[in-house]
């Protein structure tokens, strides 16, 4: 390459660099932490996590430095950079393990991880177990935090949408007539998760499922289940109205909950 042209290119490199932080260097801790602060809280948070950085490196011994740490994360999260963000919450966590602000942290990896994870449910949803890995690491280790709440919210957002998954992979089955395959996801969404909507709906198809291979007592005896534990489901109409059509297989109208 002609020298002159790789000259330009490492000028033209150096001053890019450098440009990033014009603006916001300070030329002590203090001045440098209101900087950064001033544009995080204008949203501003490419060039706050500049300043957050620029103090980290020039300041690290500063008695604030993991609020530092804690608002570098920030900006990444904010920002939806979600994998920058994950790595600087761990720095947090494991340099500030007593921190006040090591709860958040290791809580908002939780939050990245969900994020993260496609909302179809159809795809890969690898970060959605990392993110309850990473909720339940924070409510062993953080038992007395105030976000312990949110936390338990949290966990149970992402087992609804594994749970949801296991649904749909069950029902693919039972839409190909696939009873014995189907049955295997269905029953683990039952025995396995919390969520009412979705234990709700797989143990629906059980009760069809039982229905269609002529075991009228097992159907009956779920959609009776079903309408008894989980009243004001989506479903619970159609539930009425099958254990019905099952009873009436059975000519046994016995087992219809009080409730119908």
């Amino acid at each position: 390459m002609n020298r002159a042209i790789l000259t330009t290119i490492i000028l033209f490199l150096l001053l890019t660099g450098c440009s990033s932080t014009i603006g916001v260097r300070q030329d002590t801790a203090e001045g440098q932490y209101e900087k950064a602060m001033e544009l995080y809280n204008r949203g501003k948070y490419y060039h706050a996590s500049e300043a957050f950085r620029l103090l980290i490196f020039n300041f690290s011994g500063v008695s604030y430095i993991d609020s530092v740490q804690y608002y570098l994360g920030m900006c990444y999260f904010n920002d939806e950079d979600y994998i920058l963000a994950v790595a600087e919450f761990r720095r947090l966590v494991r340099s500030f393990p007593n921190s006040p602000l090591a709860d958040d942290g290791q809580l908002t990896i939780g939050k990245c991880y969900f994020l993260s994870a496609p909302r179809n449910t159809g795809l890969d949803q690898s970060d959605t177990y990392m993110a309850i890995n990473e909720v339940e690491n924070f409510i062993e280790d953080f038992p007395l935090s105030p976000l312990q709440s949110e936390a338990a919210d949290l966990l149970a957002q992402c087992r609804a949408r594994i749970a949801k998954k296991t649904f749909k992979n069950g029902e693919q089955y039972y839409k190909i007539g696939n009873y014995e395959s189907a049955r295997i996801y269905l029953e683990q969404v039952v025995t396995e998760f919390e969520s009412p909507e979705w234990r709700g709906c797989a143990l629906f198809v059980l009760a069809v499922i039982d229905e269609k291979q002529k075991k009228y007592d097992d159907s009956a005896s779920k959609f009776g289940n079903f309408i008894e534990t989980f009243p004001g489901h989506k479903w619970e109409k159609k539930a009425k109205s099958k254990l019905e059509d099952v009873q009436s297989l059975l000519g046994d109208t016995s087992v219809v909950s009080d409730s119908i």
